[in-house]
C-alpha cells in the first residue's frame, strides 16, 4: 500500500518535471527562431523589406503635371493657354461627419449638397474628386474651413484668352487635357506633354515636412506651341461683320474663311448661326469643310475654265443665247428674261446667264467638264488638318444622267464645301496652281526648335494663260456685273456672286409651291492682278429682297477685305504702282499691268541713256 502511494507520487513528479522540461524547450525554441528571424531580417536582409516598408510610410510620390502645349496665331498672340488651378479632393475614410462637411463646403463649391454628402459618406475608398480646376480664391476658402480628410492638389486648366474667338478651328480638351474636337484633337500628340514624378516626405496626418526630403524624379515636359496661319485680329474681323452680315440677311448662319492663294494659309475662317433664340452667335461648327451645299453660280468660272483650257472657247468667242433650253425634256430657264441674243464668254460671265453657260458646257462635253471640276478638287477632301471633314459629292461621269451636264454646269446637281470653293478660287488667283489649305505653320518645343508643317506645293492643274483670262473676266463680274457690291476702293477685284436653291428636307427645291430657300454666295480675290488674298462668304438662307449672292453675301466680303488687306499689310493699286510719281498709269487688266511693268523697265532704261521722254502705253 505504502509502495504503490510511493509509485504514484513518484509518477507524478515525473509527469511535472516532463511538463516544466517541455513548456521551457517550447519557450526556448520560440525565442530561437524569434533570434533567427531578427538575424535574418536586420542582418542577413539588412532590414530591407522594414526599411522600404517605412519609407513607403513616410514618402510620397506626387505627379507633376505637364503643361498642354499653347496655341498661338501668327505673330505669336496666344489663342489658347494652360494655366495652373487648383482641385478639391476628399479621403471619405477620414470625414467624421460627411452631412456637415458638405453643408460647409456647399456654400463654396459649385456642386450639389447631395453629391457632396455621397462622395464624402463613402467611407471604404480613399480618394474621391469634389471639383477640379477651381480658383486661387475658391481653393483658399475651402482651406480655411480645416476639414479633415479634404485636401487641395495642383492640376492645370485650358483657357482662352478671347474667349469663344475660333472656337470652331481651335476645338476643346476634356478636363483631363485631352483634345475632343478641332485643333485640339487634331495635333494632341504635339500639344499634349509628358508628366513627372516628385518624392516629399511626410510626417503625421500626411502633411509635407518642412525642409524634409523633396526630390524630383522624373521633370514633366511640357507640350510643343502650335504656331497657326490665322491672325487672331483677322479672325475676330470675320465673326463680327459675319454676324452683322447673317443679321441684315435674316438668314440662320453664315461661313466666310480667307486664304493667302499662293501659300493655302488660312488666315481667317469664321461660322456663325442662329441659336434658338434668334441670336446670331460664333458657332463651334466647322461648316467649311463639313458642310456641303449646292453653290449655283460661283460654278460657273470653273466650268469656263474647262472651255478655257481646252480652247474650246476664248472669252471672246459669241454665241447666240436664248432665254429657254430644253435638255432631255427638261427645260433650263436663264437667270433673267430677255430675248436671243450674241453674247461673248465674258458678257456671259459678266451677266451669270444659265443658259450661256449650259451651251458652253455642251461644247465642252461631259468628260472634259467633269475632269476639269475633279482637278479643282471637286469631291475631294481638301487635306485640311481639322477632323470631320466632308468630300461633298461629284458624280462620277459614268453614273450622269441626261441632265447632269446642265445642272453641274450651273452649279447645281452637285454639292461642295466652302473650303472646296475657295481652294478653286485660289487656284484661278495662283496662276491656275491648287494650293493644299493649311491652318498650322508649324509647333515649336520647349527649347525654342521650331518644326515647320504641311509644306505641300502647289499642284498646277492648268496654265497660267487660262488664269489671266478668267481673272479679266470675273474682274468684269465686280466692275459691271452681278458683284459690283465686292467692290473694295483701292482695290482690283475678281469674283463671282452665287444664288442656288437650297434643297429641301423632303426632296425638292420648293419651286411648285413657293417655299424655295437659298444660299448666297460670293467668292474672290484681290488685288486681281496680283492676288495676295481670297475669300469665300456663304450666306445660308437669306429671305426678302437680299436673298441673291450680290445683296447678301458680297457687301460681306467687301467689308471684311477692307480690314484684311490693312491687317495683313496688302498694298493697294496705288500703293504698289506708286502713283504719287508723276506720269505713272493704273493698269486694268493683267495683261496691261505687264505693259506697264515693261514700260516701267523701258523707262529705267532710257533713263540710264539720259532720254527724258517715256512713251506710255496706251490703257482704254
Amino acid at each position: 500500500m505504502k509502495n504503490n502511494q510511493i509509485g504514484a507520487k513518484g509518477k507524478t513528479v515525473f509527469n511535472l518535471k516532463l511538463r516544466v522540461w517541455t513548456t521551457g524547450a517550447l519557450f526556448i525554441g520560440i525565442a530561437v527562431w524569434f533570434a533567427w528571424r531578427l538575424v535574418g531580417l536586420q542582418v542577413l536582409d539588412d532590414g530591407q523589406r522594414f526599411q522600404d516598408f517605412a519609407k513607403n510610410k513616410r514618402i510620397d510620390q506626387i505627379v507633376l503635371p505637364a503643361g498642354r502645349g499653347a496655341i498661338v496665331d501668327r505673330n505669336n498672340v496666344d489663342l489658347v493657354l494652360t494655366v495652373p488651378a487648383k482641385t478639391i479632393t476628399a479621403d471619405p475614410s477620414k470625414i467624421e461627419n460627411p452631412l456637415k462637411a458638405a453643408r460647409e463646403l456647399s456654400l463654396i463649391l459649385d456642386t450639389e449638397l447631395e453629391l457632396l454628402e455621397q462622395r464624402l459618406s463613402q467611407s471604404d475608398r480613399r480618394f474621391s474628386y469634389l471639383q477640379r480646376q477651381v480658383s486661387e480664391e475658391v481653393a483658399e476658402e475651402v482651406s480655411k474651413l480645416r476639414i479633415e480628410g479634404i485636401s487641395i492638389i495642383d492640376e492645370v486648366t485650358r483657357i482662352r484668352p478671347g474667349e469663344e474667338l475660333a472656337l470652331n478651328l481651335l476645338g476643346r480638351t476634356d478636363i483631363d487635357g485631352n483634345g475632343i474636337s478641332g485643333l485640339e484633337k487634331a495635333y494632341d500628340s504635339f500639344l499634349i506633354g509628358s508628366s513627372g514624378l516628385m518624392e516629399v516626405e511626410k510626417g503625421a496626418g500626411g502633411l509635407t515636412i518642412p525642409g524634409g526630403r523633396n526630390e524630383t524624379i522624373s521633370s514633366s515636359e511640357h507640350g510643343h506651341t502650335l504656331v497657326l496661319t490665322i491672325d487672331r485680329s483677322v479672325q475676330f474681323a470675320a465673326e463680327r461683320i459675319l454676324i452683322d452680315g447673317v443679321m441684315a440677311a435674316n438668314a440662320q448662319g453664315g461661313t466666310l474663311v480667307a486664304m493667302r492663294p499662293s501659300t493655302g494659309e488660312i488666315v481667317a475662317s469664321a461660322t456663325v448661326s442662329r441659336n434658338n433664340d434668334g441670336v446670331v452667335e460664333v458657332s463651334s461648327d466647322n461648316r467649311a469643310v463639313t458642310w456641303a451645299y449646292e453653290p449655283g453660280s460661283i460654278m460657273k468660272p470653273l466650268t469656263f475654265a474647262g472651255v478655257i483650257e481646252e480652247k474650246v472657247g476664248a472669252p471672246s468667242s459669241v454665241m447666240e443665247i436664248p432665254n429657254v433650253i430644253e435638255i432631255w425634256e427638261k427645260a433650263f430657264v436663264d437667270s433673267f428674261a430677255h430675248e436671243t441674243e450674241e453674247w461673248s464668254i465674258a458678257e456671259i460671265l459678266k451677266k451669270s446667264s444659265n443658259v450661256g453657260t449650259i451651251m458652253w458646257a455642251q461644247e465642252l462635253g461631259e468628260k472634259r467638264l467633269y475632269e476639269r471640276l475633279a482637278g479643282f478638287g471637286l469631291g475631294q477632301v481638301t487635306g485640311l488638318e481639322l477632323p470631320g471633314e466632308t468630300r461633298g459629292s461629284l458624280l462620277g461621269q459614268s453614273k450622269w444622267s441626261g441632265t447632269s451636264l446642265p445642272t453641274i454646269a450651273i452649279g447645281q446637281g452637285v454639292a461642295v464645301t466652302p473650303m472646296q470653293m475657295l481652294v478653286a478660287y485660289s487656284a484661278i488667283a495662283n496662276e491656275g496652281k491648287r494650293p493644299t489649305p493649311s491652318l498650322v505653320l508649324g509647333a515649336r518645343d520647349s527649347n525654342g526648335l521650331f518644326e515647320i508643317m504641311n509644306s505641300e506645293l502647289p499642284e498646277r492643274i492648268f496654265s497660267a494663260e487660262t488664269s489671266d483670262l478668267l481673272i479679266e473676266m470675273m474682274e468684269g463680274v465686280v466692275t459691271e456685273g452681278t458683284g459690283t457690291r465686292a467692290q473694295v476702293p483701292g482695290y482690283r477685284v475678281a469674283g463671282k456672286t452665287g444664288t442656288a436653291w437650297k434643297p429641301l428636307e423632303d426632296g425638292g427645291y420648293g419651286e411648285e409651291t413657293g417655299e424655295q430657300k437659298y444660299v448666297a454666295s460670293f467668292a474672290g480675290f484681290l488685288p486681281a492682278d496680283d492676288p495676295e488674298l481670297s475669300i469665300i462668304v456663304v450666306i445660308d438662307e437669306p429671305v426678302g429682297s437680299t436673298y441673291s449672292g450680290g445683296k447678301a453675301a458680297a457687301p460681306v466680303f467687301a467689308e471684311f477685305a477692307q480690314f484684311a488687306v490693312r491687317q495683313l499689310r496688302i498694298p493697294s493699286e496705288a500703293e504698289r504702282l506708286g502713283l504719287e510719281q508723276p506720269g505713272r498709269v493704273i493698269a486694268t487688266t493683267p495683261a496691261q499691268a505687264r505693259e506697264i511693268a515693261e514700260a516701267a523697265a523701258a523707262a529705267a532704261a532710257l533713263e540710264e541713256e539720259g532720254t527724258e521722254e517715256v512713251a506710255a502705253p496706251s490703257v482704254g
